[in-house]
């Protein structure tokens, strides 16, 4: 008998959470585990889920509460964390904010369990706008979009392709790919588990919605960096990239895989990048952009190595 998990991460989500958590209750496919971390809410949302679990009587939905507020990143490795010692073959990322359509998990673990290659499969999505300073996240256009599934480009870059809450994700590339994550390094799992995917070849989308994504002026992603922002966000970011560069080069190098050199340059390229941002090395910045140009994404981020430079 298939077993699947889901894994949602949560942070002041009382206007919101009751909706997502009625869907995944009402999934065709009903999960075996609902795993909630908790970080540091100031609102009712504990509590909201608490009575939710009691008020339905359901079993194996469990919340841990951290001690530290993590940071959504490092939330969610926590409960990636606490996924890896349940006997499940399936996991499903969920965001607190969304609505998953009741169909949704039945038909990702259909389409998994029919392509054995497949060790991540995203979906499309519906996008309401619910806040009038929402932003909307651009959305990767598959170039076979009109058929059923469409696989990941082969792509060493940091990059996603679907929001992490459309993620079916086979639990054996769960076991292999987490360990990897040390507490010291900062990333999305949705980009880490995309790109990892991506570049093995068994990263795919199924190119149709399979629920409603809410965006309000409070979601966690789709804001990039700005000129304005300071220079110890600058920094943050190229750790960001960094550590899936640590991540990608330690596991392809397990897999022996024919990827596992020019990850290791990349590697060694963010490293190069956060130490001249970190200690101000102008002369060693300029040589890199020349140096290591191949390696930039575009001529934005060689302006910004050289401008957060002199921010404070």
């Amino acid at each position: 008998m298939i077993k699947t998990a889901v894994l949602m991460a949560t942070y002041n989500g009382e206007n919101f959470i009751i909706d997502q958590l009625e869907s995944i209750k009402n999934q065709e496919m009903k999960p075996d585990y609902v795993i909630f971390r908790d970080d540091k809410s100031t609102d009712k949302t504990v509590e909201k889920i608490r009575s939710f679990i009691e008020e339905n009587s359901l079993e194996n939905w469990i919340i841990n509460q951290n001690d530290n507020n993590l940071g959504w990143r490092l939330n969610f490795r926590a409960l990636l964390l606490d996924v890896l010692n349940l006997d499940v073959d399936y996991v499903f990322f969920s965001d607190q904010d969304d609505t998953w359509y009741l169909n949704k998990n039945k038909i990702q673990v259909d389409i998994m369990e029919t392509n054995k290659n497949i060790d991540l499969l995203s979906a499309d999505i519906d996008i309401v706008k619910i806040s009038e300073h929402a932003t909307i996240p651009n959305q990767f256009q598959f170039d076979d979009s009109d058929q059923y599934i469409s696989q990941y480009p082969h792509n060493i870059n940091y990059i996603n392709y679907r929001q992490g809450w459309t993620f079916c994700i086979r639990k054996s590339f769960v076991d292999f790919l987490t360990p990897y994550w040390n507490d010291n390094l900062i990333l999305s799992h949705d980009n880490l588990f995309a790109g990892v995917s991506g570049i093995l070849g068994t990263g795919y989308n199924y190119n149709h919605p399979v629920g409603v994504h809410k965006r309000h002026a409070g979601n966690a992603s789709g804001n990039a960096l700005k000129i304005s922002d300071t220079r110890e966000k600058h920094i943050y970011e190229l750790k960001i990239f960094l550590s899936y560069y640590v991540i990608l080069s330690e596991a392809l190098n397990k897999l022996d895989n024919n990827d596992m050199e020019l990850a290791n340059k990349y590697r060694n390229f963010y490293e190069k990048r956060v130490e001249n941002a970190q200690n101000r090395k102008f002369l060693s910045t300029v040589k890199q952009i020349i140096n290591d140009k191949k390696f930039y994404l575009n001529f934005t981020n060689w302006v910004r190595d050289l401008l957060f430079l002199f921010k404070r």
